[in-house]
């Protein structure tokens, strides 16, 4: 990694770290508060204080060198900047808007209307699954 890792950047390479369980989930809800090349710190809302175990600080910085930016991590907890998203805020509304465009797709699609039309069918938003959520898990 050349320089800092931002926020943008832990974002965009956390699913590559193929973290999971507890961890994952720890690691999901930090935001970057700091890098300095040397040491990284992470912030974690002081609500989920009981995840922030030195097991799983281990791991996120074994997950993190094998990606090439080797750190000495530290998870802080403190409150979260607005408007930052987690990896898990960001993974819940790219859930979200898959959902939403699956549900339009299917709502406009004119064998779905033609049921709707003919029998009176009706589209259950609830039960849609975007078709890359299966391959997900």
């Amino acid at each position: 990694v050349d320089g800092p890792l931002d926020h943008a950047g832990w974002l965009a390479r956390f699913e590559s770290l193929g973290l999971g369980g507890l961890t994952r989930n720890l690691a999901a809800n930090c935001v970057v508060e700091a890098d300095d090349g040397e040491r990284l710190s992470l912030r974690l809302d002081p609500a989920l204080s009981a995840m922030n175990a030195e097991v799983h600080v281990e791991r996120i910085t074994r997950a993190l060198a094998g990606a090439g930016i080797e750190r000495r991590l530290s998870v802080e907890e403190g409150p979260l900047p607005e408007g930052i998203e987690t990896p898990r805020l960001q993974a819940e509304r790219l859930a979200a808007e898959r959902h939403a465009e699956a549900v339009e797709a299917l709502s406009n699609d004119p064998h779905v209307q033609q049921l709707q039309q003919a029998f009176g069918a009706r589209l259950i938003e609830s039960t849609v699954k975007p078709a890359d959520a299966e391959a997900r898990g």
